[in-house]
């Protein structure tokens, strides 16, 4: 389980996100905090060069080694997670599909 001590490792220590195998799927930007607990439950992750090419992941099972970030998921679930709106969130139905 990922802390909110982590939070400060992650981001000023320019994590890297990679896969169930290995692969990296790019560089954690922002980390969200649940609002009932305050501990963190979403990052956004650059998958490209542009800011179209965020996505939000889930901290469910996410660890840590280094700076880095190991998630449950492929690279392609975690492009093919529902896109980011212009003000960087996501709708509650997006969210209920990104966990499920």
């Amino acid at each position: 389980m990922i802390t909110t001590q982590d939070i400060e490792t992650i981001i000023v220590g320019g994590g890297v996100m990679y896969s169930t195998n290995g692969d990296e799927i790019g560089s954690v930007r922002q980390v969200y905090l649940d609002d009932k607990t305050g501990e963190p439950s979403l990052v956004r992750v650059s998958t490209g060069i542009s800011i179209t090419s965020e996505s939000f992941v889930p901290l469910v099972e996410a660890t840590m080694e280094g700076n880095d970030l190991h998630v449950p998921y492929s690279k392609d679930q975690v492009k093919d997670a529902p896109p980011m709106d212009a003000e960087g969130g996501i709708s509650p139905e997006e969210q209920a599909r990104l966990y499920s």
